[in-house]
């Protein structure tokens, strides 16, 4: 049974006590409430009702063609609206930071060697959240981002991370990947270290692989044509797949770590759209710059890490 919704209707009686009407439109609700709108602006009587699932607007059959036009004209002159947000700018060319970022990685593992209770790389690098907190050592949610387990924890970062920041690279640059690589990594970890709390240690560059998962589903819920629930769940999906697929599986591995990065992750990557794709198209000389920022942080951190105890053997 249709029922009348919406705004009051105008009476289509005929004068004896007779209601007339014929469909002029049928459809979602949004857009017959909209179609409803452009009528009442150009005085056609009208009703808008709903039956089953479909919603449609009704006039009376002497207004029918004047309606038609009216509608036709409407969607003629806003066809292609409301426009695209503003794409993210496409930086190519940074192929050379993103290699920089994995060699450096696999570099650093291999000067630093695995994880042994006595390595004092792990020693004084590896996130520990009794460290983090009672010690006040912050810099821990930095180092241990730079440290794997063995091989294997290196090359699992190394083939992931190589595919997910190479794509976030063609988005914001590599400068771009290198700077929220370190912001969801060191963010991530250290609210994985308070939630865990108490003897909690982990390492390895996953969180921000992570990171960069979810920095890629806030850009996309910023990218789509409108802002609406299905924009938000889709991207949000799609991290959580991956997490499902690639994050939980091991038995070292530590899915609170890659859970938290990905959480950050989403809200940097709206803060970057929000705040930097928007408004800026960063050149060469600026994505040097953010690359050598994130390695002066990673340096200071290593530095209070080590500090003038040295490293001991």
């Amino acid at each position: 049974m249709a029922v009348a919704l919406g705004l009051k209707p105008p009476s289509l009686d005929t004068g004896q006590g007779e209601v007339i009407a014929v469909a002029v439109a049928q459809g979602e609700k949004d857009s017959m409430e909209l179609f409803s709108l452009v009528l009442l602006s150009v005085n056609i009587s009208h009703r808008l009702l709903r039956s089953d699932h479909l919603w449609r607007v009704e006039v009376s059959p002497s207004e029918l063609v004047a309606a038609r036009d009216h509608l036709a004209r409407f969607e003629e002159e806003n066809r292609g609206w409301p426009p695209l947000p503003a794409p993210v700018p496409f930086n190519p060319g940074q192929g050379w930071a993103l290699t920089a970022l994995l060699a450096g990685l696999a570099l650093f593992h291999g000067i630093t060697g695995p994880w042994r209770a006595d390595n004092p790389w792990f020693v004084r690098g590896a996130v520990d959240s009794d460290l983090v907190f009672a010690g006040s050592e912050l810099w821990r949610v930095v180092t241990g981002l730079t440290l794997h387990a063995d091989a294997s924890h290196l090359l699992g970062n190394v083939i992931l991370g190589g595919v997910v920041l190479s794509y976030l690279s063609s988005q914001i640059g590599g400068g771009g990947v290198w700077l929220l690589a370190l912001m969801t990594g060191g963010l991530g970890n250290y609210l994985n270290a308070l939630y865990h709390g108490g003897d909690h240690r982990f390492v390895g560059f996953s969180t921000a692989v992570f990171g960069v998962i979810g920095a890629l589903c806030g850009l996309r819920m910023m990218n789509l044509q409108a802002f609406r629930l299905r924009s938000i769940l889709l991207p949000l999906g799609a991290g959580a797949g991956l997490l499902a697929m690639l994050g939980t599986e091991g038995e070292k591995t530590d899915v609170g770590a890659h859970l938290w990065g990905l959480g950050v992750g989403v809200v940097c990557g709206l803060l970057w759209y929000w705040i930097v794709a928007r408004r800026l198209i960063i050149g060469r000389r600026g994505q040097l710059g953010m690359v050598c920022g994130t390695m002066l942080v990673i340096l200071w951190a290593w530095w209070r890490a080590i500090g003038t105890q040295g490293l001991v053997w």
